[in-house]
């Protein structure tokens, strides 16, 4: 049986152009790329790590997203993810993602996964200032795409909560989020993993957004910080991103020590690119208020 997940984690990690020693927390959050929707950067998501805000009721969206997943025998490896999402509520999402690992001349590879995606957020007392809270589930089969044997299927179930602050006006609004998530498989959870970020939205038009994967406080400085920001013109937007983009020389010191051996890793970083499209058939009937 082809085991498609493991398989393009495996790919990824060799196929990589420049190697670097992998952490835990690195592992971890070249998994999140690999099991993550397409989320609207800045909106119901930072990059890859999912916001507590949801889509809304009887909102649809469809993203794309590539990445360098390395060089194999002289030829680029890109890996495509193309997602669509439903708000089935005010407070319930819906995805599918499909990935394909594609050479640079655009014939597919015989790697692929099929992810299906969950999101409930049950704490929401406004849009501004007091947190809202969401539980969610990322779930991938093992065996071939196919979902047929819950000890097949890798569960990624994750707790987030989310505070959105007016910055002066309600049109530029900052949004602070914290994530705790694990991976579980055959009823077994694995160690959680902490993440967490911040976007910026002005005017619904310009969005930038920041956050740092897989934070352990027993081993500080093992984070991966990604970079991005993305354009919104009415229902299409596009963005460019860098995940892995900061590396701590030294992490045998303390916090501090640590951090101030960090520097940019112009070698390792990838770049992200993605476009979307959104249906937004709830918004467009809503009634006028």
């Amino acid at each position: 049986m082809k085991r498609h997940f493991l398989f393009i984690l495996l790919a990824l990690s060799l196929c990589v152009g420049t190697a670097f020693a992998q952490t835990a927390e690195t592992e971890f959050a070249l998994f999140k790329r690999t099991v993550s929707p397409v989320m609207k950067w800045g909106e119901n998501g930072i990059l890859t790590i999912p916001k507590a805000t949801t889509l809304g009721k009887a909102n649809f969206f469809a993203g794309a997203m590539g990445q360098k997943a390395g060089t194999l025998e002289g030829l680029d490896l890109y890996l495509t993810s193309v997602s669509l999402m439903a708000g089935t509520s005010d407070d319930v999402e819906l995805g599918y993602t499909r990935r394909q690992l594609i050479w640079e001349d655009f014939y597919f590879t015989n790697l692929s996964m099929d992810t299906f995606h969950l999101k409930t957020r049950f704490l929401n007392f406004g849009k501004y200032l007091i947190p809202q809270a969401a539980i969610g589930v990322n779930a991938v089969s093992l065996v071939d795409n196919k979902f047929e044997d819950r000890n097949d299927i890798l569960f990624n179930p994750y707790l987030v909560v989310t505070s959105t602050i007016p910055v002066f006006t309600p049109k530029i609004l900052l949004s602070v989020t914290a994530l705790a998530e694990t991976i579980m498989n055959e009823n077994e959870l694995g160690v959680f993993q902490f993440s967490g970020g911040v976007d910026l939205s002005l005017f619904e038009f310009l969005y930038a957004a920041a956050e740092i994967q897989g934070f352990n406080p027993n081993t500080p400085n093992n984070e991966v910080v990604n970079l991005g920001a993305k354009v919104r013109l009415g229902v299409f937007s596009a963005g460019v991103g860098v995940v892995n983009i900061i590396r701590t020389k030294d992490t045998t010191g303390d916090l501090m020590h640590n951090a101030e051996s960090s520097e940019f890793n112009l070698e390792n970083m990838d770049w992200v690119a993605t476009l979307a499209f959104d249906i937004p058939l709830g918004k467009m009937f809503a009634p006028k208020k």
